[in-house]
């Protein structure tokens, strides 16, 4: 139902654009690029009982003299989408857009917990996809003839997957947690025009909010474990766009 009314509200944003722009420009454009830290810190309930993190996948980075360990990093990810923008009286924006990302670094590693007095390695890994339709609007400043930036602001529907799995020679927890939420969108993109119609493009995105808490859907390991899905992050693409005018 919430994504019934989205789009609802979407569509009419889009018929109604023509009926107040003197003149309307439409533009579709792909793009790729990445992630840094996708997933945030990866919060949930077991590492903070069970293996002593109070700072998600940033607490679990410990070593001790006479274990092996290795650091675990923040994931990464690889990102790609497809936009569809209109630009009305030369000058604002409305900008939709459809992107996928997906963690290909980083995530996986050793460390250590205390076992009721005893120290024991924990082999930890990490895993997160995410999927999500953006909507803002915003300003579109031309400079010369051949290039523009744009900044506009607005809400995503967001909709991710995150994974954990945590082991020792005692026990194996698992974690798989599936949501859904409103972040807020910050958008900043340069566009460097070859003529009328062809431009590439390079855009820096922010996004900021959560899912609610989520329960854990994995029951094999025989425990329950609670996350909340961070999207909070910056991502990074480049891009082409081919533009089209409409009276």
């Amino acid at each position: 139902m919430r994504i019934r009314l989205i789009l609802t509200g979407i569509l009419a944003v889009l018929l109604t654009t023509p009926l107040f722009a003197e003149k309307v420009n439409y533009a579709l454009g792909f793009y790729a690029g990445y992630a840094p830290s996708l997933g945030g810190n990866l919060h949930s309930s077991v590492q903070k009982n069970d293996f002593q993190s109070e700072n998600g996948l940033d607490g679990m980075n410990r070593s001790q003299e006479g274990y092996s360990t290795s650091r675990i990093n923040r994931l990464m990810g690889v990102a790609g989408g497809a936009e569809f923008k209109v630009l009305f009286y030369d000058y604002y924006q409305l900008r939709i857009a459809g992107n996928y990302v997906m963690a290909v670094y980083g995530g996986s590693g050793k460390t250590v917990y205390d076992d009721s007095g005893t120290t024991r390695e924990l082999t930890c890994s990490y895993k997160f996809s995410q999927w999500d339709v953006p909507v803002t609007m915003g300003l579109s400043i031309p400079f010369w003839k051949d290039f523009k930036i744009a900044f506009g602001c607005g809400v995503a529907y967001a909709n991710a997957v995150y994974q954990n799995k945590f082991s020792s020679d005692t026990v194996e927890r698992k974690g798989s947690f599936k949501g859904w939420g409103l972040p807020l969108v910050i958008l900043l993109e340069g566009e460097y025009f070859f003529n009328d119609q062809f431009a590439v493009s390079s855009i820096l995105s922010y996004y900021k909010g959560s899912s609610q808490v989520v329960k854990d859907g994995t029951t094999s390991d025989g425990s329950t474990d609670f996350a909340r899905i961070d999207f909070t992050g910056y991502r990074f693409h480049l891009g082409v766009s081919y533009y089209f005018y409409s009276i």
